[in-house]
């Protein structure tokens, strides 16, 4: 199984494709797992809410990418294709017992991987073949402990009870897909529920028990539209897009000041004009906000509506603002169940080290307060990992034996706690 899971991360890694066109990737999980004989594979619009889809490209570009495509399969793939990616298959035992519910994320980096020779995946030949996309974060590994645990589940069915949840999430990145795929009707009666994300700081062999610090987080694309005119000859009838981005991303950047705890703000990108002899009518900001509560992350995203509207009426322009991504914090982190895995999975011999901080956003939140509103427990775990380079780095990779040890907590949970 070690070799397997492996070559199979690394098939993957090959294909990397970014949240919302993960369309080979879907297609090939799909397969994987009617492979292994599971049946109840649930995609497409079924499984995902319109209203609650985040920063899903435009037909324009999805059709771009899928026309430099060719991809078949013995079964429907029409609502995949039009972007609803991702997919939920369920394994139901022979006996009645919990309901264990696992998310891994599939979706990569819009970045182009490096081909230094010093690159592992370069070097071995499993480097993407998209130039435009890159499993940059450990994705292709998450995903595949996802497929070779369903295989270890349908391996072991008559041993088992209850059933088995395997939730494979597009668009991750930017934090748009949960909040759609958290609404699936799977998700309402679920007793345990498991994510977990490779290397985030900490070494191979050591395995973090009940992940906390994660950031609630707002993801915002500003439009300002103004009106061109010659800059030299008739500068008075212009208004200026790029000022009002400019004076925006300023005082936005002044925001971060909280005294509830962690504030963050990032205009991480500005793009404006259209010649050097033009006034310009059109300027984009794409920012994020993040708070160590939901309390601190939605004071900042009032405050940043306010400064980009009051950054519109100075320059006479008109702005629009659209969420491209969004995730909670965690609203009651359950201590007590962290306290009980963790010494659980101490006593089987694993490193572990107690509520590793992540300092960042992870959608992810949607599923653990669901499943802990409802009466469930849920818990996010770090598989320690040694990394050639950090994540979103273009020469990042992990440890592939760190996804031996994933799968085997996840194993391990299901024995103990079923």
């Amino acid at each position: 199984m070690e070799k397997d899971i492996i070559l199979t991360r690394r098939f993957y890694h090959k294909i990397p494709e970014p949240g919302w066109m993960e369309f080979k990737t879907t297609i090939n999980i799909i397969k994987d797992l009617k492979k292994l004989g599971i049946s109840d594979i649930k995609y497409g619009k079924q499984i995902h809410k319109e209203d609650l889809i985040f920063g899903r490209p435009g037909p324009d570009k999805i059709k771009a990418y899928l026309d430099k495509l060719d991809i078949r399969a013995d079964f429907d793939i029409s609502e995949i294709l039009m972007g609803y990616t991702g997919l939920i298959a369920t394994i139901v035992s022979q006996k009645p017992g919990k309901t264990f519910a696992f998310r891994f994320d599939i979706d990569a980096m819009p970045i182009s991987e490096s081909n230094d020779k010093f690159h592992k995946p370069y070097r071995e030949g499993f480097a993407s073949e998209n130039p435009k996309a890159m499993h940059a974060c450990g994705h292709d590994g998450h995903l595949a402990m996802g497929i070779f645990l369903g295989k270890w589940l349908m391996e072991n069915k008559k041993n088992l009870r209850g059933k088995y949840i395997l939730i494979f999430q597009p668009g991750e990145e930017g934090l748009r897909g949960a909040k759609s795929l958290s609404q699936a009707k799977e998700l309402d009666q679920v007793d345990y529920f498991f994510a977990g994300h490779l290397g985030m700081g900490l070494p191979s062999g050591k395995l973090g028990v009940g992940t906390t610090g994660f950031l609630a987080s707002s993801k915002l694309d500003v439009e300002f539209t103004g009106h061109s005119s010659h800059a030299a000859a008739l500068p008075e009838e212009g208004k200026n897009a790029n000022l009002s981005a400019a004076s925006a991303l300023l005082n936005l950047e002044s925001l971060a000041q909280n005294s509830k705890g962690m504030a963050r703000i990032n205009v991480g990108v500005i793009r404006g004009g259209r010649a050097r002899n033009s006034i310009s009518d059109k300027a984009v900001l794409e920012l994020e906000t993040r708070g160590a509560s939901g309390e601190i992350n939605d004071f900042l995203v009032k405050r940043a509506i306010q400064v980009i509207k009051g950054s519109a009426i100075q320059y006479d322009l008109a702005y629009e603002i659209k969420i491209a991504g969004q995730a909670p914090s965690i609203d009651k982190p359950a201590y007590e169940f962290y306290e009980k895995i963790e010494s659980l999975l101490k006593s089987k011999g694993f490193d572990t080290i107690k509520s590793p901080d992540f300092k960042a956003s992870e959608d992810v939140c949607y599923y653990i307060n669901k499943v802990n509103a409802n009466g469930g427990s849920a818990i996010h775990f770090i598989f320690g990992s040694n990394l050639a380079a950090g994540h979103h780095n273009k020469s990042f990779d992990f440890d592939e034996q760190s996804l031996i040890m994933g799968l085997e907590v996840y194993k391990e949970l299901i024995r103990n706690l079923n």
